[in-house]
């Protein structure tokens, strides 16, 4: 009931912005509405942009495991967000928070200066790792990231990043302390530590690009140790690998940990593909346990558009339809497959693989359909497979 309460409200709200700007805009002259109601004062610079997105999942997983099945079946308003962005006094800002689970979430909530050949991020953001982390969830191919990014525990964090950027590359470097919980009960932050960097370069040639990329993070967990998990592409399941570093546990306490990763990835008109490996060693265990995963993905816009990318940042965008559905165009359509994988054997949890299809109809700029039928394997040596199947499909809108 209180999911669907505050679906009701942002979308409610949505419209009386939208109505808003519109009105305003013919007014002041400082309003437009692209998708987005945003306000700008040209002689200033000021702006500011509502900003958000909501995400409605529908799931129907199985688990079967020596005979024996588990099912999911269930709906979850996924993301529910809400938040704003633009500039002051040339000074840029976002601030973005979750509101679903009757708890106040921040998710991008940071400040922008502009410092000659630098950029400085001050605030609440993503650490500096990962092409698939660092995209948008907007204008990711699949309703989940790549494995590794959940399993190695890629997040936001309160601190400072550090960015340099030119037409074809991206060097950016960050130092962080620990993460905020439901804001509408406290302000403290957990006694985690990371730093991070990150380097991209991009090769644009004649109708096609190369990313290339190489990110690095040490993690300290602040005596609270970690577990290194994951879903297996599935939201609505319980997680199916698991591995418990906290404090008293047989496999003892994580300290520290070293994450690296390499990014690949290639658009060629309609055609895309992108490759992560990632990487990490655990401190603190006996062994130092050493865990890897991997994910490859190739899609194709059956209607010609192109992937959107930013070789400046080295990252993915939004991807917009040649003819809208309101324009009396088909949208944009996309098919396309991933190849997952994840390798937990060095503590005996497992290797899960996971094989992805997937089909993406962009209607609009700002709405899409996603569809993904979802078949993976965890083996876990000692004991029988466990097999995933099943359909997901959600509804997405963002303004």
């Amino acid at each position: 009931m209180t999911r669907r309460f505050l679906a009701s409200t942002l979308l409610a709200a949505s419209a009386a912005l939208v109505a808003t700007a519109t009105a305003t805009a013919q007014e002041a002259g400082g309003w437009e509405f692209d998708g987005v109601p945003s306000w700008s004062n040209p002689d200033s610079g000021d702006s500011f942009t509502f900003r958000g997105r909501v995400f409605l999942d529908y799931g129907d997983i199985d688990f079967t495991s020596g005979g024996t099945r588990t099912g999911f079946n269930d709906s979850e308003l996924r993301t529910a967000r809400l938040g704003v962005t633009g500039s002051f006094r040339g000074v840029d800002y976002v601030a973005e928070f979750d509101w679903i689970n009757e708890e106040i979430a921040a998710n991008d909530v940071y400040l922008t200066f502009d410092a000659g050949n630098f950029d400085v991020m001050v605030g609440h953001m993503k650490t500096t790792n990962s092409a698939e982390e660092i995209t948008s969830s907007r204008y990711i191919t699949f309703m989940e990231r790549g494995l590794g990014t959940d399993l190695f525990g890629l997040d936001r964090r309160v601190g400072v990043t550090v960015m340099h950027s030119g037409s074809n590359y991206s060097l950016a470097a960050g130092i962080y302390g620990g993460r905020p919980g439901d804001l509408s009960q406290t302000l403290e932050l957990d006694d985690s530590s990371a730093i991070s960097a990150r380097a991209t370069r991009a090769f644009v040639g004649e109708g096609t690009t190369v990313h290339l990329g190489a990110s690095v993070r040490h993690l300290d967990y602040g005596g609270a140790g970690t577990r290194v998990r994951v879903r297996p592409q599935t939201h609505i399941t319980d997680r199916i690998v698991t591995a418990d570093f906290r404090p008293g546990r047989p496999l003892g306490e994580a300290d520290t940990s070293f994450f690296w990763g390499l990014e690949a990835a290639v658009i060629h008109g309609p055609f895309h593909a992108e490759a992560e490996w990632m990487n990490m060693t655990v401190d603190g265990p006996a062994g130092n346990p050493d865990f890897n995963a991997q994910f490859a993905n190739f899609g194709w816009f059956l209607t010609g558009e192109t992937r959107s990318y930013s070789a400046g940042s080295g990252k993915f965008g939004r991807t917009r339809p040649t003819t809208t559905v309101s324009e009396g165009g088909p949208g944009a359509w996309e098919v396309a497959v991933r190849l997952d994988r994840a390798d937990l054997d060095t503590v005996a949890a497992g290797e899960l693989t996971n094989l992805t299809l997937g089909v993406n109809w962009y209607l609009e700029d700002h709405f899409r359909i996603m569809a993904n039928l979802v078949d993976g394997t965890l083996s876990v040596p000692g004991a029988n497979d466990t097999d995933v199947s099943g359909a997901q499909v959600r509804l997405q809108w963002d303004f």
